[in-house]
């Protein structure tokens, strides 16, 4: 057997004991930098596992949150209940999604495994980080020179380096603008 058939074969029972156990998916929403025990979603009632027909289980209903050792979960899970709160740990959308386009959403995902064997299933939860405004704009430089000739033209456009935060969407620099500041040396500030 060649190595493209035993990948195939072996998504396809991947796939079988996926749909066998029951796979479900969750999405909620969380804004960054929320603080340690929000309540952010409840599992047994959003996934109607209270409504699972009486069976003889072997010990009662947990939810284990699966990650990698060494990573440090952004949520913690209730293991008995399944309600689901932040954890004491910074979410940074800036930091948790470097290099994904301004525009293109942030998510989070975790895999929580339903107990006991009876019930088994295993639910992949997306948590779609939304951005706060907690970063400000920066210019490269705190004062920017501009040489002006004496003879330049009436409305003369000069380009300035442009304002850089990391925020996106409208808690992003939309504009700036410079505002004349009276002094004997004539000098403009720029406001972003």
């Amino acid at each position: 057997m060649d190595l493209l058939s035993g990948t195939y074969i072996f998504a396809v029972l991947l796939a079988c004991v996926v749909f066998q156990s029951g796979a479900q998916e969750k999405n909620y929403t969380v804004r960054e930098e929320m603080p340690e025990n929000v309540l952010i979603g409840d599992l047994l009632k959003d996934l109607n596992l209270s409504l699972i027909p009486d069976k003889s289980l072997t010990s009662p209903m947990q939810f284990k949150l699966v990650y990698k050792t060494g990573d440090v979960p952004l949520i913690r899970i209730e293991e008995g209940t399944g309600e689901i709160f932040t954890t004491g740990a910074r979410i940074d959308r800036e930091k948790l999604c470097t290099g994904i386009l301004l525009d293109a959403r942030c998510f989070y995902e975790v895999e929580v495994a339903v107990l006991p064997d009876e019930i088994f299933r295993l639910v992949k939860i997306r948590f779609l980080i939304e951005d706060i405004n907690d970063n400000a704009p920066l210019f490269p430089a705190t004062v920017i020179n501009i040489s002006i000739p004496e003879n330049s033209a009436i409305n003369s456009r000069y380009a300035l380096p442009a304002a850089i935060d990391p925020d996106i969407g409208i808690n992003g620099v939309q504009n700036y603008h410079l505002i004349k500041v009276y002094s004997f040396s004539s000098r403009c500030l720029c406001i972003p």
